[in-house]
């Protein structure tokens, strides 16, 4: 084993289907969870909401952004600029801004 192996020969191919599919199974899951959300902020529950967010969301976010930039950290293209990371960067600061939200105790109307 080589950390410095060719990148042709290696064993590991991050953008390999079975790693693909394992992130998105587990982002299907995250977007499942966060399904619940409009019931928490209907009924201003809002340490149920924290706790959603804050439990799935990094493990949301590293699975959309390994699918976004096909790959893991170091072995990817970590543009930031590119229409698909904007997008995924742009739902996230949604979620942030709920999360924000449900802290505070403040929701918009």
């Amino acid at each position: 084993y080589s950390q410095f192996s060719n990148p042709k020969d290696r064993l590991y191919k991050e953008d390999a289907a079975e790693y693909m599919q394992k992130k998105k199974v587990a982002l299907d899951e995250s977007f499942k969870r966060l399904t619940r959300a409009p019931e928490f902020i209907k009924t201003k529950q809002s340490e149920n909401l924290k706790s959603m967010l804050t439990l799935q969301l990094e493990m949301m976010r590293q699975n959309m952004e390994y699918i976004t930039t096909k790959g893991a950290p170091g072995y990817r293209n970590n543009d930031e600029s590119t229409p698909a990371f904007q997008t995924a960067n742009a739902f996230f600061q949604d979620i942030s801004d709920l999360n924000v939200y449900g802290k505070s105790k403040k929701w918009p109307e």
